[in-house]
């Protein structure tokens, strides 16, 4: 947006408009992947019959998680993580608190081991994420041990880390592809 000057004067309404879309930009980046997680809770809540639904919310959230606090940590404050994650317990079939904390602990990972990661390459970084989602299911089946007071079958866990780490490198290069497009959409 150009900005005009009338008479040796800066046109105050271009110098708004330029503020306000300077805003905007800061308020997307800030909100996009929070909105992103609480849009995938949402629709994978719903009762659509697919197989592996509530362990696929799982993986898509922590994956989410993952990835903005390793590769864009501005984009995912730790006040919007903790209100996102608050309102996708509501919609979750896990345990209370369980998915909010290792959403946390995914965020805490990430941003902390982000330099060193990156040096490193994708693989160390999947495997780290693998990690996560197995502390995460096996909190769950634990859980769920000690509300059936019984043994349960240990396949869930296996299921769950299979779908997660299997569909992380999907979500990577969406993700991937969406920040490129965002970057060049807010260099416009």
């Amino acid at each position: 947006m150009a900005l005009r000057l009338e008479q040796g004067r800066l046109d105050h309404e271009a110098l708004e408009g330029v503020r306000q879309r300077k805003l905007m930009v800061r308020v997307r980046r800030k909100l996009s992947p929070c909105i992103i997680m609480v849009f995938l809770a949402f629709v994978l809540s719903a009762p659509f019959g697919i197989l592996g639904q509530t362990e696929l919310q799982t993986a898509l959230t922590l994956g989410t998680v993952w990835f903005w606090a390793l590769y864009r940590p501005a984009f995912m404050p730790l006040f919007g993580l903790f209100c996102s994650g608050l309102v996708i317990e509501l919609f979750s079939a896990n345990p209370p608190g369980v998915l909010l904390f290792w959403m946390l602990v995914a965020y805490g990972v990430a941003h902390g081991c982000r330099v060193g990661l990156s040096r490193r390459g994708f693989l160390l970084s999947w495997i780290l994420y693998g990690l996560i989602v197995l502390g995460e299911a096996m909190t769950d089946w634990v859980l769920m041990v000690i509300r059936v007071r019984g043994a349960l079958s240990v396949y869930p866990i296996v299921f769950q880390e299979s779908l997660a780490v299997g569909s992380y490198p999907f979500l990577h290069v969406l993700y991937l592809w969406g920040l490129s497009v965002m970057e060049k959409h807010d260099r416009l």
